[in-house]
């Protein structure tokens, strides 16, 4: 993946063998192309990658990767190149139209030292939904310089024009396989049962799966499993259900990937509710708060909380009140069998 790796190379990714195998193809045979579009799930490698490869064609004493020795490699190993630009997002709304503007004013001149100038256009997802700045990106690919290389980078989910993705190279990019994410948080330093249960609610993304908000929202899917499920002697007590509410309200960007793991929660509850089904659940740190209400759970009810939640996952993508969606979710949600 990168973490924690000296030098940048292509045989250092994990997991991904098909754009690994692409893109080596793609230099070793002296037909690069002028842009990339890396396509999958966030924090499976795709920026890793795409450092990896502008280390591999601009090495000056390559051979089968780049050899990680010469001066151009270990600028790539620092972040330090002059040649490898990374153009990121300024909030949801993804990259501003200034941002592009100051990329094609630095094109107008030539690379510095480098053989291949890349040019790293991260998460356009958000980018491209917004017509002014995906023309002035697609006009920036129609003429790029003859020495500059365009890596986009797209969730696997997004609808990207037809315009910009006919200007590029799909190169797709998959989940990491669980056990490898174990293994990595385990070397961190993780206790084993929580890294089994991160790296199982990590949809293959060792990038979110290391993350520090990581931990801290399996804590927080704990204490709402916690409330929703588990206290279930008396009336639910309302205060800490609204209190919860707005520390998850306060999650902002990071809400999505915590109605993820609910989602992920109630997909549980009714494999825990099929005998014989257990082998295929995610949260397995949460299997003994299950144990005593197997026999109270209904699928048609389980079925009507998840379409509880797939509504509050859609109120969120449409930018409603964050607290009150979440306040009903919860109400929704409280009323288990």
């Amino acid at each position: 993946m990168g973490v924690g790796v000296l030098k940048p190379a292509l045989a250092n990714i994990v997991g991904q063998e098909l754009a690994r195998k692409i893109l080596f193809k793609a230099a070793s045979g002296g037909k690069i192309s002028q842009a990339y579009m890396f396509k999958g799930p966030a924090g499976v490698g795709k920026r890793t990658m795409a450092l990896a490869f502008a280390a591999f064609i601009n090495c000056r004493d390559k051979g089968p990767d780049a050899c990680g020795r010469c001066p151009s490699c270990k600028k790539f190993a620092s972040n330090n190149h002059p040649d490898f630009m990374e153009i990121v997002p300024e909030g949801a709304a993804g990259i501003k139209i200034d941002q592009i503007r100051d990329l094609k004013s630095k094109l107008a001149f030539p690379s510095f030292e480098a053989a291949h100038r890349v040019i790293l256009l991260a998460d356009i997802q958000n980018t491209i939904r917004r017509p002014e700045v995906a023309n002035s990106l697609l006009k920036t690919l129609e003429e790029p310089p003859a020495d500059t290389i365009f890596i986009l980078t797209v969730d696997e989910a997004a609808e990207v024009l037809a315009t910009i993705a006919s200007r590029c190279q799909v190169v797709p990019f998959y989940s990491l396989p669980l056990e490898f994410i174990r293994r990595r948080l385990e070397a961190e330093g993780l206790e084993p049962t929580a890294a089994a249960a991160l790296s199982a609610i990590s949809g293959g993304s060792l990038g979110r799966a290391i993350a520090p908000e990581g931990r801290e929202l399996l804590a927080l899917r704990r204490q709402v499993v916690e409330l929703l499920i588990y206290d279930l002697s008396g009336p639910l007590p309302l205060p800490e259900l609204f209190r919860l509410a707005e520390t998850c309200a306060g999650l902002k960007d990071k809400l999505a990937y915590f109605f993820e793991l609910l989602g992920l929660w109630l997909r549980d509850l009714m494999l825990f509710a099929i005998p014989g089904q257990e082998h295929r659940m995610v949260n397995i740190d949460l299997v003994h708060l299950y144990q005593a209400r197997r026999e109270g759970w209904q699928l048609a009810e389980l079925s009507d909380k998840l379409q509880a939640l797939s509504l509050a996952r859609k109120q969120l993508r449409f930018n409603c009140d964050r607290r009150l969606v979440c306040e009903v979710l919860f109400l929704r949600l409280s009323a288990l069998p």
